[in-house]
């Protein structure tokens, strides 16, 4: 949350550590139901081994035998306010409570999840985060007035094994979706992915094809898709939800005014009136809907975002994975697993925001309830019909160069993602598309236009007519969702 709303008591870390005087603001950090409180800073004797203690809780937590949500945590430093932020490494993660908690190999953050084999309902606990003193420049990990925020996001867990690409509806091909190639080209059904193999890409039996209409926004058509590209069969995290407000007013925050500047979705007369309600207030920015998903994002706002905290982009390979888990999928599937729209009942409502009660409240989902909430096979939300999902393609030569590296919290001018492999820049440059639909109600309300179009709000998981679109800088229905592989497929 903004600094505004920090609040000023600091805890003393009760350990078996010698506290040395390094302050920090006890600080709340809200997401959808997320709530981070980041305590206190200290050291051991001899100024080494800095410690940040967390309260982390969160509603609506699961683990099962298929899978479970988990968040995801990282740190944030600076010698003094008004100082630059710098992402701190991690050494060691210890969780209390019901806490399960691990860092990553790379120690840029830590995965916590329900330590239990079985888990439904909310969850809390307090984590004890020991930074990478040597990963600090000296003038932070020597401060005696460091500060410290720790972040979250919610993810959800992807199992690795094989799923399948396309759909079984041939109509689907004047949609440019992928399907298995007979000898001449033609609709064989569904390809399925069984490893991070090569794929073949060609109009020959047994490989993946597709049409394409214009490749400018359903692709080349052009191949292989390299073994280094991420497919979905390996284990990966994807977010729970799409980016939000108050997570982004947040990114802003930490990134530094000039850095904001280029990143901020401010501009333009309909910002405020098309669901946006991030503002600068008292020299911060303050998302006045902390829990709507952050729409108006241009596809280098994502990726920043992602490298910001230690993400990186999805694949449109991923997104099917994340959508209809490893079953056969029905023809014209959307991502709750059916054909139909009928029974959803998780839609933007006039006051603009998700529904999130009734028989749309989390705490009601389960395999049979997810077309209420338009949840997944994975149960991850909102991969239709909330904001556009934005893909790396496979149909775009900067797109299949992904090698899925994650990021490393840190930005380089203007704002910028870091990572050489990342598809960069908003002007049809190339890399990525879009899928899963976007909301456009109230823009289309103010044109008299009541017709709801295919994809608008809601597009089939396997519907591609913008897969491969590296367009469209900022809209009222652009949005971004971040991975990150599993250390475990690593």
């Amino acid at each position: 949350m903004p600094p505004r709303l920090a609040r000023d008591a600091a805890r003393v870390l009760r350990c078996s550590l010698v506290a040395v005087l390094v302050s920090t603001p006890m600080s709340a950090a809200l997401a959808n139901d997320l709530r981070i409180e980041t305590g206190s800073v200290s050291r051991a004797a001899g100024g080494s081994g800095i410690q940040v203690t967390a309260k982390v809780a969160w509603k609506n937590a699961w683990r099962t035998a298929r899978n479970y949500d988990a968040v995801w945590l990282f740190v944030k430093v600076r010698p003094s306010p008004n100082a630059s932020w710098w992402h701190a490494r991690l050494a060691a993660t210890r969780p209390g409570g019901p806490l399960a908690c691990e860092s990553s190999t790379d120690h840029v953050g830590a995965f916590c999840r329900a330590a239990a084999a079985t888990h439904r309902g909310d969850l809390s606990g307090e984590v004890v985060l020991e930074l990478d003193a040597g990963s600090l420049p000296n003038n932070l990990a020597a401060s005696p007035t460091l500060e410290a925020r720790v972040f979250g996001i919610e993810m959800v867990y992807i199992p690795e094994g094989p799923f399948s690409v396309g759909d079984r509806d041939t109509a689907s091909v004047s949609h440019a979706a992928f399907y298995r190639s007979t000898a001449n080209g033609g609709h064989g059904g569904p390809y399925r992915i069984t490893s991070e193999a090569a794929i073949r890409v060609a109009p020959e039996n047994g490989a993946l094809y597709y049409r394409a209409s214009a490749a400018q926004y359903q692709g080349d058509r052009l191949g292989p898709v390299p073994a280094e590209f991420p497919k979905g069969t390996r284990a990966f995290y994807i977010m729970k939800y799409e980016i939000l407000q108050g997570q982004y007013a947040d990114f802003l925050n930490t990134i530094g005014h000039y850095a904001a500047s280029f990143r901020a979705p401010l501009g333009g007369l309909d910002y405020a009136t098309e669901r946006g309600t991030i503002r600068i207030e008292d020299a911060a920015y303050v998302a006045g809907k902390p829990n709507r998903p952050a729409n108006s994002m241009s596809w280098d706002d994502g990726t920043a975002f992602a490298d910001w905290a230690g993400l990186r982009p999805m694949t449109e390979l991923e997104f099917t994975k994340a959508a209809r888990g490893p079953v056969d999928p029905v023809a014209s599937d959307y991502p709750w697993g059916t054909s139909s729209k009928a029974g959803l009942l998780r839609r933007v409502g006039p006051d603009d925001d998700l529904a999130q009660s009734g028989d749309a409240d989390e705490s009601r989902l389960t395999d049979s309830t997810r077309e209420a909430l338009g949840a997944s096979y994975w149960w991850v939300m909102d991969l239709a019909g909330s904001v556009w999902e934005r893909a790396v393609t496979i149909g775009h030569p900067r797109g299949r160069a992904f090698r899925g590296t994650h990021g490393d919290g840190m930005l380089r001018d203007y704002g910028l993602a870091t990572n050489d492999d990342w598809p960069l820049g908003d002007n049809e440059a190339g890399g990525y598309g879009y899928r899963g639909g976007g909301y456009y109600e109230r823009e289309r309300e103010r044109a008299r236009d009541w017709t709801v179009r295919e994809l608008n709000p809601y597009s089939p998981v396997e519907w591609r007519n913008y897969g491969s679109w590296g367009g469209g800088p900022r809209g009222v229905a652009y949005g971004f969702r971040a991975v990150r592989t599993a250390d475990s497929a690593r």
